[in-house]
């Protein structure tokens, strides 16, 4: 005996994408309505922005530090230079 249960491809996709709603009503996603759709796209794209704007602070900041580490770096060399050359 097969316990094989057959329904619709229509009938699949109505399963499924109540299945996902509830998914993402449970985490906190409302999907009920096309503002609610639209209000989670906008706060996706707000923490897209706050994370490259962060990455990119980061980024300049780190570089800064790095410059000013060579350029002390070079700056003791040079000193120790003239120092030990008597200048």
């Amino acid at each position: 005996m097969s316990d094989a249960i057959t329904i619709s491809k229509d009938e699949l996709r109505a399963i499924v994408q109540e299945a996902v709603k509830d998914a993402l009503h449970d985490m906190g996603l409302r999907a009920d309505e096309p503002a609610h759709i639209d209000e989670a796209r906008e706060d996706f794209r707000f923490i897209r922005r706050l994370r490259k704007a962060i990455d990119s602070a980061a980024g300049k900041i780190g570089m800064a530090i790095i410059l000013a580490i060579m350029g002390g770096l070079g700056w003791l060399i040079i000193s120790g230079g003239k120092a030990f050359l008597g200048k």
